[in-house]
């Protein structure tokens, strides 16, 4: 009788939450089938209302939508998955950078202190989470007085190329080209490339600078191909398709469009979900 009443209980809260565990609803976000992971997310935040991984992966689902409203939806799931774990550096990390581009897209104040702190306390907890010390450096170097604080962005900065050179050099170019001190991002790729000339990264951002800037275009384009017989540093470094895509950049604006649309081709020849390659490519026809 007993084991009886347990299998039923077990069957009642199985129907209560939905036929789909949360390792099998993890399981469907991983395999990008969002829809289908969003159903499963939802019921199980339903029947358990406390469980703080169903509210993260839901708020991550939501997020994936791409639309306008996807992050408006997201962020509420992903606050509370903080404020069930508040000592959860992962959750705040997402929930922080999440805020963040909330705060950009609805002009928040409140969106910004809310990412502002909880990137600076999944920092505290995990000093070694580079995605949310990069939050912080873009935050400080880009909000303005009293939030940001170019002080703070460079201790952010410094922190990360203690441990990654590869993406604090990333975030030094980028920072000089958003900014259009093409000389300055120049400069930081030549310092690298005078004692090191393969260096994978700083051949990628002296092309990718001369893409943008229109200047330095031959040796642009020679640096872009000389990344071409590197290997990426790590798997999250650009790959060849946006190494291509920014060789047909650069021949566009010497003027050759036949190895422009070459090379927007074999962009999308190495991955179909290159938009940007994809788009400039049908520009070009």
């Amino acid at each position: 009788m007993r084991v009886r009443l347990i299998f039923v209980l077990l069957t009642v809260c199985a129907a209560a939450r939905g036929s789909t565990s949360l390792d099998d609803a993890i399981a469907l976000f991983q395999s990008k089938q969002y829809p289908a992971a969003r159903a499963a997310f939802e019921a199980i935040a339903k029947a358990e209302p406390r469980n703080a991984s169903a509210c993260y992966y839901l708020g991550l689902t939501l997020q994936r939508r791409g639309d306008e409203h996807a992050i408006d939806e997201a962020a509420p799931w992903l606050e509370k998955a903080v404020q069930l774990e508040p000592n959860n550096p992962v959750y705040l990390a997402e929930f922080g950078g999440l805020s963040m581009v909330l705060a950009q897209k609805n002009t928040s104040y409140t969106a910004a202190s809310k990412g502002r702190e909880a990137m600076e306390k999944a920092v505290q907890l995990n000093p070694e989470n580079l995605d949310a010390r990069q939050g912080l450096f873009e935050f400080y170097e880009q909000a303005p007085w009293p939030l940001g604080s170019s002080a703070k962005a460079s201790v952010q900065l410094g922190e990360i190329q203690k441990r990654d050179p590869v993406r604090a050099l990333a975030l030094s170019v980028r920072l000089k080209t958003d900014v259009k001190d093409y000389a300055g991002a120049f400069k930081i790729c030549d310092d690298v490339l005078a004692t090191n000339p393969n260096d994978y990264m700083a051949l990628y951002h002296y092309g990718r600078t001369a893409a943008l800037s229109g200047e330095h275009l031959v040796r642009g384009l020679e640096s872009m191909k000389k990344c071409l017989t590197l290997s990426p540093p790590s798997p999250a470094s650009p790959k060849p398709t946006n190494v291509w895509n920014r060789i047909g950049l650069i021949y566009e604006k010497l003027g050759h469009m036949t190895e422009a649309r070459a090379a927007y081709a074999t962009a999308v020849q190495l991955d179909a979900t290159n938009r940007q390659a994809g788009d400039a490519l049908a520009k070009l026809k």
